[in-house]
């Protein structure tokens, strides 16, 4: 391989082949391209550290917590408390330690989820057409570009047929550009006016073209204008504002709480130095340390989640809107079906009608008519049907472990067609026919044609796509046309995807797609309509069914016959008490007229990629929270426009890959309910933590400002409120990430997302449940003193009461409905582990002498633990005893 000592642009077709030392046919050996990759490395785009840890670290030292921990400590130390001081000291170091480690290994954690998602791209190495991972393309590569391909290399042109790219990327420019193969002699081209050049980060829209690779990773434009710019500042989720927003009102409410305390304490007589630690304190306490790791932690958990359940989720803020979400709108084909298309049905424009045996992709079956089955070799028309359908397709049929298809499944379902009456398209094209003109499918005008000359010099031009298109332009009489309508009606009646197959026999343009045109301008005959069956997936059933129990609506797109599409929906469990809505009639609705339409509709049939967007702004008329399925280049608009586009893993394109928040691996619709229910799920153990955490800062807050308005003796020392929320509470609340679903999680309707985390009920709940704990821990205080054991037992009493207190608390808020403390438990181990080391750490604070001096506390005796179990569990019990009274209220059926 030689360096080029020109631009790629100027040099001719044969001329790049040599340079690169490719060929233009059979690519690179595998040797060839593994050696060339060993040399150069991968077709990759080699940016900063997504997770800077000195960023987070930074972070996490730029605090509050950390700043008022600096004062308490700073305060210590001028009075001479140098034991506290470095307590305080200690305590700023666990409060940034912990918070960076968890938030690191979160951020690590989303970062490699968001690597699973890969692109791939079409070589031939040896002759043989593969697909590869994109990383893996290397100079002199022969690559295959198609409509819907994601461009991840720059090539030089080598055929093109009827191909253009969208460059925006890259130049600005939102209009496809036209591709050809002409050198280009300027040296210094613009990167839009290279025709015969593409370059990474752009994308197909139209045809198809061959390229050698000529610049991968950073040595392509884009990798050089990558080198030359800096990485944009991730955005915080609509989620991590809400709680930070949340997290500001609170402190601010707590440090007037603080304040308050503070002043009143010192009114009261309370020692100067005392009070202003405790009101720094409570401040601290009121504090959501841990708020921002929990939150990522939880999101990460469920996009690890979603990922080992087939839902790639690209982005934290895609994991939030899941759980929010009120409508899916789903392609029937391949996500609703299970995309194993199969020809069963053949009826002829002769009259002559046909069946197939077989199932999925392998090429064996037996052909039949009304008497039996039939010797094909006394059957020419239904010959020359299939001859038609199978060379007007680009599909090819592989075999590795099963068969399957590389390309449209549709097309595919003719090539098998072929296969069984032993017509090979590979076979033929290798022999007396050579395509020499192609019309790529294209979804406005809904057909595809190609262009064939055989040996002899004979000309045929073959046409296949919807039937309702192929008549109204067919050269056929009216009786005719009738007749293959009515056989349309029939065949989608039963179910089945109908295409219309025909041809010009004695075609005299050339190859372009214009003499192409023209040629179907003057007419053609359609030899026949093809019924293809595509079972619904086992699992749809059941999940349609999960999510309208769910408050969800499911709408099904489909480009199929109307009455196709509603004898699917009908089996599937869809509501099909609505009309079904065609592409045609919603090309002549306003969006106001869609948007009430659409209430009452859940069928869509004949649609294309911009009616798929109507549909999307139609639903945003009325808020809908939308899921979008699309698998096209053209669905890029639909998939941007809904608030979760969901893209195909198998069929998708890499354009719509792109375009989409989520990526389903296995094309399934049960994949998307089970990624709607992981994100109820994790809002669901958000908003658990968020309760748990401002309970039990409640807690403290409560403890203090009530013992000083009473004129109480100080319940609980400085320090050990500060121990308490650092040490005790965090674990068990960052473990509320891992807790499983509760069992009615999909039997609630979406949550609104307008509505914030904290609204009446919870801000209610918080203080009664936080109450109730304090009042527990208070008496045993006051009791305490009572018996004389002293202020410091009284007060180790207090610390103790309420540690084990808010420990316990875990068990109300794991369950809305529900006593936490069942079997469930067993599936979140980290929250076990969590509460046993909460445990034995609150164990050290009382009995390790240490600690003793540092934290104020004394060893408590039997007849004292008495009292602390009392205090922490008796307002556990009256707290699920009121939830059990309140729910038989409610439903006093239960």
């Amino acid at each position: 391989m030689q360096n080029l000592d020109k631009k790629p642009y100027e040099y001719s077709e044969q001329e790049i082949l040599e340079k690169l030392s490719t060929d233009g046919k059979e690519g690179l050996s595998t040797e060839e391209a593994q050696k060339r990759f060993d040399e150069f490395g991968a077709n990759t785009i080699t940016s900063g550290s997504k997770v800077s840890a000195w960023k987070i670290l930074l972070a996490n030292l730029n605090n509050i917590i950390v700043y008022l921990l600096m004062v308490a400590g700073a305060v210590a130390f001028i009075m001479g408390d140098t034991v506290e001081g470095i307590a305080i000291i200690i305590a700023i170091l666990i409060a940034v330690l912990s918070g960076f480690i968890s938030e690191y290994k979160a951020q690590k954690s989303v970062e490699s989820l968001q690597n699973m998602v890969k692109t791939t791209a079409k070589v031939i190495r040896g002759g043989s057409l593969t697909e590869i991972e994109s990383s893996g393309l290397v100079i002199g590569d022969l690559v295959y570009i198609e409509e819907g391909d994601s461009i991840t290399i720059d090539g030089r042109l080598t055929i093109t047929k009827n191909f253009a790219t969208n460059e925006s990327a890259l130049t600005g420019e939102s209009e496809a550009i036209n591709k050809e193969t002409a050198v280009i002699h300027d040296q210094d081209v613009p990167i839009g006016d290279r025709k015969n050049m593409v370059h990474a980060g752009t994308a197909a829209t139209r045809g198809n073209a061959y390229a050698i690779v000529t610049g991968t990773g950073m040595n392509s434009e884009l990798g050089r204008i990558s080198s030359m710019i800096e990485g944009e500042e991730q955005s915080d989720t609509p989620l991590e504002k809400q709680l930070n927003t949340l997290g500001k009102s609170l402190m601010l409410i707590s440090f007037a709480v603080a304040t308050i305390v503070t002043i009143v304490g010192i009114i009261t007589g309370r020692e100067l130095y005392e009070m202003i630690k405790i009101g720094i304190i409570l401040a601290i306490a009121a504090v959501p340390e841990a708020l921002p790791a929990v939150s990522t932690i939880t999101l990460a958990l469920g996009m690890r989640t979603m990922a080992n359940h087939n839902a790639l989720v690209k982005s934290l803020p895609a994991v939030e809107t899941l759980g929010s979400t009120t409508v899916i709108c789903t392609d029937k084909t391949g996500t609703l079906t299970e995309n194993q298309m199969t020809v069963t049905h053949m009826h002829l424009t002769n009259g002559s009608v046909y069946t197939v045996s077989g199932k999925g992709y392998e090429p064996k079956g037996t052909f039949s008519n009304k008497d039996g089955e039939i010797d094909l070799a006394e059957h020419v028309s239904l010959q020359e049907f299939m001859l038609a359908g199978a060379f007007s397709s680009n599909a090819t049929l592989v075999k590795e472990e099963a068969y399957s298809i590389v390309g449209d499944p549709t097309e595919g379902a003719l090539v098998v067609l072929g296969k069984k009456a032993s017509i090979d398209r590979k076979e033929k094209e290798a022999g007396e026919w050579e395509r020499i003109g192609e019309i790529p499918f294209d979804s406005k005008a809904k057909y595809m044609a190609t262009a064939y000359q055989q040996n002899n010099g004979e000309k045929t031009l073959f046409i296949k796509g919807a039937p309702d298109v192929l008549i109204d332009m067919c050269e056929m009489d009216q009786k005719e046309k009738q007749s293959l309508q009515e056989a349309n009606d029939t065949l989608a009646g039963e179910g089945l995807r109908v295409l219309a197959v025909g041809k010009i026999s004695e075609y005299q343009g050339d190859g372009s797609e214009q003499a192409m045109q023209e040629a179907l301008k003057q007419g053609f005959t359609i030899l026949g309509l093809a019924g293809i069956i595509d079972p619904p997936r086992e699992d749809v059933k059941q999940a349609i069914k999960e999510a309208r129990e769910a408050g969800i609506r499911v709408i099904m797109i489909t480009g199929d016959h109307p009455k196709t599409a509603g004898i699917i929906a009908g089996r599937i469990g869809m509501d099909v008490s609505g009309e079904v809505i065609t592409g045609k009639e919603m090309d002549q609705m306003s969006e106001d007229e869609l948007a009430k339409k659409i209430k009452n509709t859940s069928i869509f049939a004949r649609v294309s990629p911009e009616n798929k967007l109507q549909i999307v702004r139609a639903l945003n008329i009325d808020e809908e929270i939308t899921a979008m399925t699309g698998d096209g280049v053209n669905d890029a608009p639909a998939l941007n426009g809904a608030d979760i586009g969901v893209a195909m893993g198998i069929r998708g394109t890499e354009v719509a890959k792109e375009a989409s928040d989520m990526i389903l691996t296995d094309d399934r619709f049960s994949t998307i309910v089970d990624a709607v229910r992981e994100g109820r799920v994790i809002f669901d153990n958000i908003e658990k933590f968020i309760y748990f955490l401002f309970s039990c800062n409640f807690i403290e807050i409560f403890v203090v400002f009530v013992s000083i308005i009473l004129g109480m003796p100080m319940p609980i020392l400085a320090l050990q409120i500060l121990w308490l929320n650092l040490v005790v509470d965090v674990l068990p609340a960052m473990s509320l990430a891992w807790e499983p679903r509760e069992p009615g999680v999909m039997k609630r309707k979406p949550r609104d997302p307008k509505r914030g985390i904290v609204n009446r009920s919870f801000a209610m709940g918080v203080f009664a449940d936080g109450a109730l704990i304090s009042l527990g821990a208070l008496a045993v205080f006051m009791i305490a003193i009572a018996s004389g054991w002293g202020e410091s037992v009284a007060q180790t009493i207090t610390f103790t009461t309420m540690a084990f207190g808010q420990l316990a608390h875990i068990f109300n808020v794991r369950e809305k409905e529900s006593f936490g403390l069942d079997r469930s438990i067993l599936k979140n181990r980290f929250l076990i582990l969590a509460l046993i080391i909460s445990i034995f750490l609150q164990l050290f604070a009382i009995y390790v002498p240490l600690l003793n001096r540092v934290l104020g506390t004394t060893a408590l005796n039997g007849t004292q633990w008495l009292f602390v179990l009392a205090g922490s569990i008796l307002p556990l019990l009256v707290i699920q005893t009121y939830r059990t009274i309140r729910a038989r209220i409610k439903n006093p059926e239960s």
